[in-house]
């Protein structure tokens, strides 16, 4: 495993299939919901999609939420750790984006690194992406941000 160049040792592959949250702490989660403005006049949000390390770490890796960042967002960048928030002005877009992200279910196999330890030895660890996965997480979000524009709500999401 030796770079050939006489260098630092390549670092050992190692690719986690499907992993829970649990399997290790570099890997990400998040979750997104609606957010509106209740009777008392009081913001109110809720959670109506879990994202698991698989799908979390797809929509990095393809670059679906630096898509959605140069949306006019509100409250920070997805994948602070934070909520966000996608206005009802952007969820248009923000459909259109996840729409275009099933693109990349279909016909490969996708592994997006998502931790390194330097070791002895060193290894880099990846996600392999379970792509059936993905695709139903990539439709639940679409139709959460279908049924928000419709209902006047923006979204809130948190990776």
């Amino acid at each position: 495993m030796w770079d050939r160049s006489g260098g630092a040792p390549s670092p050992e592959v190692i690719v986690l299939d499907a992993p829970p949250p649990e399997a290790h702490p570099a890997l990400r989660v998040g979750e997104a919901g609606w957010v509106w403005i209740d009777e008392a006049s009081e913001l109110t949000v809720n959670t109506r999609v879990l994202l698991s390390p698989n799908t979390t770490h797809a929509l990095l890796g393809h670059g679906v939420v630096g898509e959605l960042n140069a949306l006019d967002l509100q409250m920070g960048p997805i994948g602070s750790g934070r909520d966000c928030l996608i206005p009802q002005a952007a969820l248009d877009d923000a459909s259109s984006i996840l729409y275009e992200a099933d693109r990349n279910t279909y016909g490969a196999i996708w592994e997006f690194a998502f931790a390194n330890d330097p070791g002895p030895p060193p290894r880099e660890l990846r996600v392999r992406i379970d792509n059936r996965e993905y695709q139903r997480s990539l439709a639940r979000l679409q139709d959460l941000v279908r049924g928000a524009s419709r209902a006047g709500y923006a979204v809130r999401l948190r990776i």
